[in-house]
């Protein structure tokens, strides 16, 4: 009893004394910002809320069209901000107090440098303003779960002194939350565990924020074994274990054409151990920047009911999805020749809004279009996979899918022939069928195209990057 009185006190003394505010750091200097890539001195200067001529008066620019990626610029009108400024998303579950403390932000600066009024605004893959923390910043910078115990009893339970939990965690009482992590600095090493179950140590969302048309990865670094489920949207996720590097992942297709704004990311999971965890955050998915192209072609192929029924097909072979990952490093292009020489050349990109016969842009491309001006006509195997169906499609003429495990599968359009059949397991560089001009088509080339948990990503992702 007189334990708890004791605390009580402590409590009340900290609540109510003059709380000490931290800045990002104190001499004096003017921050820099590092210019983003596509940023220009008006969006800037709008960011930070002063006029263009504030800015370009501060760091005496004479060419506004010298400033690119990369150029340091000075920001005025920040009093008590100083240091390096970078713009980072937010990642998923990160908390706005949490934010403010490892960044040693009162929340006066933090307002000055990101035009946000209420910590509902900080969502996963939303763009913040922060000042760069030196090394020994973040060294030893640990979360610790706030689920219902008091803020003593949690103290308490890792081992810290009530009195330095709450001078590291109000200064900004007001905006602290049930169920927030607590922020602590500690000299003993610490493992890192996220507000939501101490038992998971980060969740990754990759990339934030999301693009139209790409493939989003969710990465769940758990202490132990467990089952993991979610849905991102009205999309269900599976999770898969990597065991050799110990997380989970699911990979997802982002629709290229899905409306762009705030998208609900949830995950459920339950440990080894019983124990079960739930978390939801909106995540931003932005625009992919899409051109439009007109094409004519066979007015019967662009019929709504055509397009549907084969849309309909393409899910029924691509639903079953294999446990097993056949691919380990990124795709090959699947023809001849490279980008360098000019060997592989392409007549349209995926994403392009398409008209067809000059109606509206309804669809988009969903793939990779390359011209015939390689080197041969030959088709390949972009990476390991087996052979899940080969045939004729009305829109796609002849067409190939490889399953590469795991809701990956690549797919092949306006084939002249096949050289594989239903069943063969192929192996990268593997000659799969030659290139030809049957279905939609304007003339010959190949349509090449990769989908993700049943929605058709940009190739590129995966020319580019090694999943997962």
């Amino acid at each position: 009893m007189y334990r708890k009185k004791f605390f009580v006190i402590i409590a009340l003394i900290l609540l109510f004394s003059p709380s000490k505010v931290i800045f990002a750091q104190e001499d004096g200097e003017l921050p820099v910002y590092v210019v983003l890539p596509g940023e220009n001195l008006t969006e800037i200067a709008g960011k930070f809320n002063i006029s263009l001529n504030e800015l370009i008066s501060a760091n005496n620019i004479l060419d506004i069209n010298l400033i690119s990626a990369g150029t340091q610029l000075v920001i005025p009108g920040l009093e008590g901000v100083s240091g390096v400024l970078k713009a980072e998303p937010v990642a998923f579950g990160d908390q706005f107090q949490a934010i403010l403390k490892r960044n040693k932000l009162s929340l006066e600066n933090f307002k000055k440098l990101n035009p946000v009024t209420s910590p509902s605004e900080i969502y996963a893959g939303a763009t913040l303003v922060l000042p760069e923390l030196l090394e020994a910043d973040n060294l030893n910078s640990n979360t610790v779960m706030n689920q219902e115990n008091s803020l003593f009893t949690t103290a308490i339970q890792i081992g810290k002194n009530p009195w330095v939990i709450f001078q590291e965690n109000f200064d900004q009482p007001a905006l602290f939350l049930p169920g927030d992590g607590l922020y602590y600095h500690s000299i003993e090493e610490a493992a890192l565990v996220t507000s939501f179950s101490d038992e998971i140590s980060e969740i990754d969302v990759n990339p934030l924020p999301m693009v139209q048309g790409h493939t989003v990865a969710v990465y769940i670094y758990a202490k132990q074994h467990g089952i993991f489920i979610g849905s991102l949207g009205e999309k269900p996720l599976t999770f898969f274990e990597d065991e050799s590097n110990g997380f989970y992942y699911s990979l997802n297709g982002i629709s290229a054409i899905a409306a762009p704004g705030l998208v609900p990311l949830k995950i459920t999971g339950i440990l080894e151990d019983g124990e079960e965890f739930s978390v939801q955050q909106n995540i931003l998915l932005t625009s992919g920047g899409y051109p439009n192209e007109t094409l004519t072609v066979e007015q019967t192929t662009v019929e709504q009911e055509i397009v549907q029924k084969e849309n309909d097909q393409i899910q029924q072979i691509l639903s079953p999805v294999t446990s097993k990952r056949f691919w380990t490093s990124n795709f090959r292009f699947p023809v001849d020749g490279s980008l360098d020489d000019g060997t592989i050349a392409f007549s349209s990109y995926f994403g392009s809004r398409r008209s067809y016969n000059n109606g509206q842009y309804s669809g988009y491309h969903g793939g990779l279009d390359f011209s015939v001006v390689l080197m041969s006509l030959n088709i390949y195997a972009p990476g390991p996979g087996q052979v899940i169906f080969t045939g004729l499609m009305n829109i796609r003429g002849n067409t190939l899918f490889i399953d590469h495990g795991q809701g990956v599968v690549s797919g092949y359009a306006h084939l002249n022939e096949f050289k594989v059949n239903v069943g063969d397991f192929v192996e990268e560089g593997q000659l799969i069928g030659i290139i030809g001009k049957t279905g939609r088509v304007t003339g010959p080339h190949l349509h090449w195209d990769i989908w993700v948990n049943g929605t058709q990503v940009d190739p590129f992702d995966w020319t580019n990057n090694t999943y997962p």
